[in-house]
């Protein structure tokens, strides 16, 4: 597939309305939005306690996806962006911490906090267009707020 045939099917997408334009145009959320499913399927059955750390260490991942992501573009060139990225990852760190470290009642109430300080960390990217492309933002906003709403609304 040449480069010409992307163009003339991305630009097919985005010419398209209603809801089949809709899903042309953002089909990688709805895959994000399967996966998180999925995930916290698999996740369901573990004990409280396995699934406090693996949500935990999980939020930090996606933190420190951003910053290398970022690096690996070159975006992150600036001192400023480099400074708010590693910020975050300490800040997303400190959440895995104190969540792993809080008993399952708390832990789902800060990871679910965490969840949703990563959720509005996608809108800043997705709304600067740097660091991680922009339909990874909107992905991984997508999947943010599913989990935080199901700890809020499930639990650990």
């Amino acid at each position: 597939m040449t480069s010409s045939t992307v163009t003339v099917t991305t630009d097919a997408a985005h010419r398209r309305t209603g809801l089949s334009g809709v899903l042309a145009r953002h089909w990688r959320t709805g895959v994000a939005a399967a996966g998180t499913v999925v995930s916290l399927s698999l996740l369901a059955p573990l004990p409280d306690e396995a699934q406090a750390s693996v949500s935990a260490w999980s939020v930090l991942l996606a933190a420190v996806i951003y910053l290398t992501w970022g690096t690996a573009r070159g975006e992150l060139a600036s001192r400023r962006l480099l400074s708010l990225q590693t910020a975050a990852v300490l800040g997303f760190g400190a959440v895995a911490v104190a969540a792993v470290a809080a008993g399952p009642d708390a832990a789902r109430y800060v990871l679910a906090a965490g969840w949703l300080a990563h959720a509005a960390w996608d809108v800043a990217h997705h709304r600067m267009g740097r660091v991680v492309p922009r339909w990874y933002a909107e992905a991984c906003l997508v999947s943010d707020l599913m989990i935080s709403a199901a700890l809020l609304a499930v639990g650990l």
